[in-house]
């Protein structure tokens, strides 16, 4: 008899633990947890100035990501790279303010709170010691 009763009392115990850990209705359960896959708009309609010495680059801002981190920039000259903004920034515009002469290549991506990543637009500016181009990347 006293093993029924053991048997019984473990099994109520279970039952007990079970509806409160089992049975929770909160969104602490993993499996219900959706994942963010979406990477957020690219940034778009790209501009670039170049005065004074100084690049100027503008963009859209996003305003269909609410998840929206912020851009992260960098620029290619002669075979090195160098994050201009290297942690993802909100902004809509960033200004170089020596880039050096030759073949410069902006690359900017926008980032999401979950670390999605855009893909990149890209943006061109050509130094020589007399003149500049600046041009607009497909």
């Amino acid at each position: 008899m006293a093993s029924s009763k053991k048997i019984v009392t473990l099994v109520l115990i279970g039952l007990v633990a079970l509806a409160f850990t089992g049975c929770s209705s909160d969104d602490s359960n993993p499996a219900a947890v959706v994942v963010d896959t979406a990477p957020p708009a690219v940034p778009a309609n790209l501009d670039l100035d170049y005065a004074a010495g100084a690049a100027t680059i503008t963009w859209a801002e996003n305003t269909v990501d609410s998840d929206l981190a912020g851009y992260v920039i960098s620029r290619e000259n002669n075979g090195t790279t160098v994050a201009l903004v290297g942690s993802p920034a909100l902004m809509t515009s960033y200004v170089d303010n020596n880039p050096p002469l030759g073949a410069n290549h902006y690359s900017i991506y926008a980032v999401d709170t979950s670390g999605n990543q855009s893909a990149i637009a890209t943006v061109n500016l050509a130094i020589s010691a007399g003149h500049q181009i600046a041009e607009l990347a497909d």
